[in-house]
């Protein structure tokens, strides 16, 4: 449930990064401080196997490293825009407009990334999008997310204007995540070489229904 002073502006997420996406676009980091953890998840990856990019933004620089390790790239966004960017920097990936709440794509995949988009939805939604999440992986596949480092909701900025986040509490993710079959856990929470990002990363998907 979300609180209701919130609620507005999780409803306009999607609508803020329509509208800057150009914006944030220029004023993303250029260090590229996720690599140690593309890393750890390509290392769970088949060699130039397949990656679903959620909220994949302008397609920089995760996609872009994925793309260059010879991954085959689909990414989606809700925003327009952004796969707009993603699709005229990389015509070699897929890009597709879609909302993670809504993910339906007949095909599976090696992994899966939600990097700084999957924290955007509601406690209730992140629920529900796991286990989109894994009817969308392939058999052994792995999943790499950034979290909250606990349960709760809060606000950040995007171009000066105001979006939300939540997270579980960590200790839920790895249950749930647990109980849907996936072999290994790990959690990291306020990482410091990571920009302080709290990340989820888990591999080894055995889906239960074969």
């Amino acid at each position: 449930m979300i609180q209701p002073n919130l609620l507005e502006i999780h409803k306009r997420t999607i609508e803020v990064y329509e509208k800057h996406a150009s914006a944030w676009d220029e004023q993303r980091p250029t260090v590229f401080f996720e690599k140690n953890w593309i890393d750890r998840f390509i290392a769970c990856l088949p060699p130039e196997g397949e990656v679903l990019d959620v909220g994949c933004g302008s397609g920089v620089p995760i996609a872009q490293y994925l793309l260059e390790k010879n991954f085959q790239v689909t990414g989606v966004d809700a925003a327009p825009a952004m796969v707009n960017i993603s699709a005229s920097r990389f015509p070699q990936g897929k890009w597709i407009v879609m909302d993670i709440r809504s993910l339906s794509l007949s095909h599976r995949f090696d992994g899966i990334v939600g990097w700084d988009s999957f924290f955007h939805l509601a406690p209730a939604e992140q629920r529900a999008a796991l286990e989109v999440f894994c009817r969308h992986l392939k058999q052994n596949g792995a999943l790499l997310l950034t979290i909250g480092h606990k349960a709760g909701e809060v606000l950040g900025m995007v171009d000066g204007q105001q979006v939300y986040h939540a997270s579980l509490d960590p200790t839920e993710y790895d249950e749930i995540l647990s109980s849907a079959g996936f072999a290994k856990i790990t959690l990291e929470l306020c990482d410091e070489d990571c920009g302080g990002h709290s990340l989820l990363l888990a591999s080894g998907y055995k889906s239960k229904q074969g």
